[in-house]
């Protein structure tokens, strides 16, 4: 689907197709490990329905928080290593299923005292070929460490994918950082609750369409020690349109076929809404700046990062 330009991409193009599955399930909110691996039985029970009822497809996607679900007092008791026994459940499923996937563990800290709310992507091997670290954990609710970089991984199907977590969807400029690294799908695991259902959708849109890139996100369902959490886990394409979308509140999967290299053609071709080349040669129709536009960077935001927002 491509509705979001009014310049047409032209020519032929060969294009594969990527098949997602998403999933939305109640964790946990784990107080020992006996928990955590109950968590997994259900991530890996969802795995193998996925992979009876859409045999053939090539990523799976779990929700933030997936593994250990987060305790408001006890989470940081069942921090788990990367290289450890539980990870090691979910990268021999992936390998005995043959397909990638995308899972959200709490690590035990290697920067600073704080875990690390990371997700991971476990290749059809078995391997893991990416790691990243939130980078804007939810303030003033989840005093994890901050990650601080956003790395982009070739995937299968002419896929570069990217993963945010939940609360970094927020902020425009994990999108972008995301899209500007070479990504052409956008993974957003969350654990994103209630009265939050329309953001979730508004900053999901606007992920997709101000990047031009699939989004395809996975959300928890559930009530927690604090929480309902919505679900509505959603596919995108970059027209910020919804392929396809999970009910709220309910366990769930969802599934899609996308086209990651479609976004490669939009990005080098689009004239109207190419957002990645507009956005840094502003006014390119300008005569006045030959066809290239200004390429100085004009926004206060990001010029010098040592000022301050002004407040009233």
């Amino acid at each position: 689907m491509n509705i979001g330009s009014t310049h047409a991409i032209g020519g032929k193009i060969e294009v594969e197709t990527l098949s997602v599955v998403c999933i939305q399930v109640a964790p946990i909110s784990a107080q020992n490990l006996d928990d955590v691996n109950k968590n997994i039985d259900q991530l890996i029970d969802y795995m193998d329905k996925a992979s009876c009822g859409f045999p053939g497809f090539d990523l799976f996607v779990s929700p933030e928080c997936g593994l250990q679900g987060f305790h408001p007092t006890e989470w940081t008791k069942v921090l788990v290593d990367l290289d450890g026994p539980e990870i090691k459940r979910l990268r021999d499923k992936c390998k005995e299923l043959q397909v990638w996937g995308v899972f959200n563990p709490l690590l035990k800290p290697k920067r600073g005292k704080s875990g690390e709310n990371t997700a991971i992507i476990i290749n059809d091997k078995g391997e893991i070929v990416h790691k990243y670290v939130k980078m804007n954990p939810w303030t003033p609710g989840e005093p994890t460490y901050p990650g601080w970089e956003c790395p982009v991984t070739p995937g299968p199907k002419g896929s570069r994918l990217a993963t945010i977590i939940c609360a970094d969807g927020d902020y425009p400029e994990t999108w972008r950082e995301a899209a500007f690294n070479g990504a052409n799908v956008i993974i957003r695991v969350s654990h994103y609750m209630a009265p939050w259902d329309q953001a979730w959708e508004i900053t999901n849109k606007a992920g997709a369409y101000c990047n031009q890139c699939y989004v395809v996100t996975a959300n928890s369902v559930g009530i927690d020690e604090a929480y309902s959490y919505i679900g509505r886990s959603m596919i995108l394409n970059p027209d910020g349109a919804i392929i396809t979308e999970a009910p709220m509140g309910l366990p769930w999967i969802i599934k899609a076929d996308i086209y990651p290299q479609l976004v490669d053609q939009i990005r080098r071709k689009f004239v109207t809404s190419n957002f990645l080349t507009a956005f840094r040669h502003r006014g390119g129709s300008c005569p006045d700046f030959n066809g290239v536009g200004d390429t100085q960077c004009r926004y206060n935001a990001y010029k010098d990062w040592s000022k301050k927002a002004k407040m009233p």
